[in-house]
C-alpha cells in the first residue's frame, strides 16, 4: 500500500477510535479538535517507517474486529499514575500484557529519553511547552511524556513493538523525536525548530 494512503487509513481509524472515547467527566473538547489530532498523530507517523506502519495498521485492524478501542486503553493505562484507585477498578478489563512487550516499551522509552534531553538542550523554549519529560510524585496527576508515550506503546502488539525498537534503533543518531516536533511546528507555519524556538 502507498505510503500516504496507509498514513491517511491510519489517521481515520485512529480519529474514530479517539473521538469516541468515553470519558468518566463527559466528554473532552480535544475529541471535537480533528485539526490538532490530526497535526499530533501525523507528526509521529511521518517519522515511522513503511514496516512500522503497516504492523501498526494491521493492529488497528485487529482491535477494530476484537471490538476494541485502543485509544481507550491508552488512556485507561495512563490512569495507573493519574487515578491509582481509579485504575485499580478497570485493569482486569483491559486487555493483558506481556512481559516482553513491556520490556520492549521500556528500551523504546530509554531511547525516547535521550533524544527528549536533547531536544531540551537545542530548543529550551519549544520544549518548555510540553508535558514534563518524566514522571514524578510531586507532578500530582499530570501525564509526562514518559508515561504518555509508555501508555500508548502497551496498546501495541508485541509485533509492532518489536518492529518499532528495530526501527528506532537504527534511527538513534538521528532523534526522531526531534523530526516529530519539527513535524508539529511546521504544520503551525514555522519555517523551521530554530524559527518556532526564535519567535517564543
Amino acid at each position: 500500500m502507498e505510503r500516504e494512503k496507509l498514513i491517511k487509513y491510519i489517521l481515520d481509524m485512529e480519529w474514530d477510535m479517539f473521538t469516541n472515547v468515553k470519558n468518566q467527566n463527559g466528554r473532552a473538547s480535544c475529541q471535537d479538535d480533528y485539526q490538532t489530532f490530526v497535526i499530533m498523530r501525523l507528526a509521529q507517523l511521518q517519522v515511522w517507517g513503511q514496516e512500522v506502519l503497516a504492523s501498526y495498521f494491521l493492529d488497528l485492524l485487529e482491535a477494530k474486529e476484537a471490538g476494541r478501542n485502543l485509544m481507550t486503553e491508552k488512556y485507561a493505562h495512563m490512569m495507573e499514575t493519574t487515578d491509582p484507585e481509579g485504575y485499580a477498578k478497570i485493569k482486569d478489563f483491559l486487555p493483558p500484557v506481556s512481559e516482553k512487550a513491556k520490556e520492549i516499551a521500556k528500551a523504546i522509552i530509554r531511547i525516547y529519553t535521550v533524544w527528549e534531553k536533547e531536544m531540551a538542550i537545542r530548543y529550551p523554549k519549544l520544549r518548555s511547552k510540553g508535558r514534563a519529560a518524566k514522571t514524578e510524585p510531586s507532578l500530582d496527576g499530570e501525564v509526562s511524556v514518559e508515561e504518555y508515550q509508555y501508555c500508548e506503546l502497551l496498546t501495541y502488539s508485541e509485533r509492532t513493538l518489536k518492529i518499532l525498537l528495530e526501527y528506532i534503533g537504527e534511527h538513534a543518531r538521528e532523534n526522531l523525536y526531534i523530526a516529530e516536533v519539527a513535524n508539529m511546528v511546521q504544520a503551525y507555519g514555522y519555517d523551521s525548530l530554530e524559527s518556532a524556538e526564535a519567535a517564543l
